[in-house]
């Protein structure tokens, strides 16, 4: 529930703290003193808009703050929970400051955006009256209210959670088809790949040695030339390296008798004798080896131009050549593949909308059943609120559509998680006029008064503990106005609820009363909230409700009768 309500300079208000309590919340004053700014200050916290019109004149900005305590077994501790705003010791804060041209919101402390604040507000609160948090006039609301009412909630999570399976299972199959099309579509142009390259049958380095062994095959005659014209130079010739390395070593040897420090120079040019030598015996073997094969030039050269025009479309390199025919195969063996686990995905498919369908089509008839119950209800309710002769109406229906999820009877229809039924609630308030949308007729009387009906039925069931209800007694008087009174009390032994009231048979019931009265200060005028804690004060209070400005003995024994 709400604990505690913190107000610093919101339009009227300079400073307020409001201590609310369990059950029957009552807020009275005259008209024009700042009810409604209450009310407004309120919905800031629950992620209303709000403007820097709303700051108090000659200060900087504006601050709400709400906390609320829960125990931590509440349903509204759980939904929290997954809108990533825990509890913390059992209590929630939430602050809302307003400077110009800016707005902040915070939860526990944390800065987050308004429209997590807005998220958070639908699962704490429900406004209703003159205001803008009227979930009656949100067509799209209405099925909730129909869901909770027949104690459907479970059916309408089952709905979820199949038409959830369904989707996913419609997804699968409909990427394994356009996968299975993309492949088919491809499958000669992949086989035509393939056997080009398994044709010619690519290695690895291949294109360096074609390309070497071209050159070589291209130079055989300079090449053979040059190897026995240097092996002749270093080893074979009558001036050869190797003749003219044996005399230095010669001489070398003769100084190194004199002196034996030049002995390790003799020994370098002795192994520097045997590296020319092998040198030179390797230029012989090369150059005899060298043999002019015209035909191998020319299939080395086929063979490269080859190569290289399938590198030039499925390189730049043979490894990436060889890479693009695996995924080729890869693609060959998937195709193959597809066609089982296609026929498995469709049959997936078809069985989660099998399931889908039967738990839609359960649900809509549980829906019609306990739309029939909650139209007796409310209209039983409405007629003891001062509304005898209106007509209430749950409407259902069904959306038809060509591509629709759910095929029954001769028709296909539109369905999504929360099943098949569009619904939405028509009225007709005074005889002889047809029912027709709550937002085109009703007043915000009449809407609190619908609210309070249907939120009395479905009182034990309803996820939101704090109910507010503004202007509920508008156009009401006497024993309606006393049975409004008597349904708010029974109302707020499930729930917290506050409520702005003029009548004296509504306030009387009241847990918690408080009076909101505007007065004057140094020339400026405030709007303060006085809570009426002693007996004294709340019959004075309700005295001013019967009797008006001047309170005569009479009112103030009739409210003292009331309030007994």
């Amino acid at each position: 529930m709400l604990v505690r309500l913190h107000i610093e300079n919101f339009a009227l208000i300079e400073s307020a703290d409001i201590e609310l309590g369990p059950g029957l919340n009552i807020i009275t004053g005259e008209t024009g003193a700042g009810k409604s700014i209450l009310i407004g200050a309120l919905q800031s916290i629950l992620g209303a808009p709000v403007t820097a019109d709303a700051i108090r004149s000659g200060a900087e900005s504006c601050v709400v703050e709400g906390l609320f305590e829960f125990d931590e077994a509440a349903p509204e501790a759980q939904f929290l929970e997954q809108l990533d705003s825990p509890l913390e010791d059992g209590q929630l804060i939430l602050r809302r400051e307003i400077r110009s041209g800016r707005s902040r919101a915070f939860v526990n402390g944390a800065l987050v955006p308004q429209r997590k604040l807005r998220e958070i507000g639908s699962v704490l609160a429900d406004l209703h009256g003159q205001h803008e948090h009227q979930s009656l006039l949100q067509p799209d609301l209405h099925g909730r209210f129909v869901d909770e009412s027949g104690g459907l909630t479970s059916q309408v999570e089952s709905v979820a959670a199949a038409f959830a399976d369904h989707t996913e299972c419609q997804r699968r199959w409909q990427s394994l088809r356009d996968e299975h099309e993309t492949l088919t579509r491809e499958e000669e142009l992949r086989g035509f790949q393939l056997q080009e390259i398994r044709q010619l049958a690519p290695e690895a380095g291949e294109e360096d040695d074609l390309e070497r062994e071209i050159k070589v095959l291209s130079n055989l005659a300079a090449l053979s030339d040059g190897a026995i014209e240097l092996c002749e130079s270093l080893y074979e010739g009558p001036s050869s390296l190797f003749d003219q390395l044996g005399q230095a070593r010669k001489k070398l040897l003769d100084l190194a008798s004199t002196d034996p420090q030049l002995q390790p120079g003799a020994d370098d040019l002795e192994q520097t004798l045997f590296r020319v030598e092998d040198v030179a015996a390797r230029l012989r073997d090369y150059a005899g080896g060298l043999t002019a094969d015209p035909h191998r030039l020319e299939l080395a050269r086929e063979r490269l131009d080859a190569l290289q025009r399938l590198l030039r479309k499925y390189g730049p390199t043979v490894e990436d050549m060889l890479g693009f025919a695996q995924q080729l195969e890869q693609a060959e063996t998937r195709a193959g593949d597809l066609e089982r686990d296609l026929e498995q995905a469709q049959t997936s498919r078809d069985q989660s909308l099998q399931v889908f369908t039967s738990q839609c089509l359960a649900l809509s008839a549980a829906r019609r059943s306990a739309g029939n119950a909650l139209v007796g209800a409310v209209e039983e309710a409405l007629s003891e609120l001062g509304m005898p002769h209106s007509t209430f109406v749950v409407d259902i229906e069904r959306i038809e559509a060509d591509e629709g999820l759910i095929e029954d009877g001769d028709g296909r229809y539109r369905a999504g998680p929360t099943g098949i039924d569009d619904i939405q609630f028509l009225i007709s308030a005074n005889a002889g006029e047809s029912p027709r949308p709550l937002a085109r007729i009703a007043s915000g009387g009449e809407i609190s008064r619908i609210m309070l009906a249907l939120k009395q039925i479905i009182a034990e069931r309803d996820r939101v503990s704090v109910l507010v209800f503004d202007e509920i007694d508008a156009g009401i008087s006497g024993k309606v106005a006393a049975a409004v009174g008597r349904r708010l009390e029974l109302l707020a032994g499930s729930h917290q609820v506050i409520a702005i009231t003029h009548l004296p048979q509504i306030a009387s019931r009241a847990n918690q009363h408080f009076s909101v009265r505007k007065r004057e200060i140094e020339g400026r005028t405030i709007t303060e909230i006085v809570p009426l804690e002693e007996q004294g004060q709340r019959s004075d209070e309700i005295a001013h409700l019967l009797g008006g400005e001047t309170v005569s003995p009479a009112a103030r024994r009739h409210a003292e009768e009331m309030l007994k």
